[in-house]
């Protein structure tokens, strides 16, 4: 490989970085006015109306799940399965729960 030719592959290199770098850049922009927006529809809500719904909308949410749960035969026997993992092995299952939620908590964090 002549000197010519890895001269040109390092420019071809630097512009495909300065153009990955723009397009963070402008990602990061509107990331941030995302945030900006979600602030301030925070900001003008009533955070108490807002948690009751939540709360609400969490509780059916669970008992559709439990309802679908129970109706599926396939995964009525997958829950009684992992039931009796968990059962027969909690530190391990403890373990796993744990550092999944680590994993999540680094991958979420920023």
């Amino acid at each position: 490989m002549t000197r010519k030719d890895e001269r040109e592959k390092g420019e071809e290199a630097e512009d495909q970085a300065g153009r990955g770098g723009a397009a963070l850049s402008a990602a990061a922009r509107q990331a941030q006015q995302a945030i900006d927006s979600a602030k301030e529809l925070v900001a003008q809500a009533h955070l108490d109306e807002v948690g009751a719904k939540a709360a609400q909308a969490a509780s059916n949410l669970y008992r559709e799940g439990r309802d679908r749960l129970a109706s599926n035969e396939d995964m009525s026997q997958a829950a009684e399965q992992l039931t009796a993992a968990i059962r027969k092995n909690p530190l391990a299952a403890v373990g796993i729960a744990f550092s999944a939620g680590l994993l999540l908590a680094l991958l979420t964090r920023g």
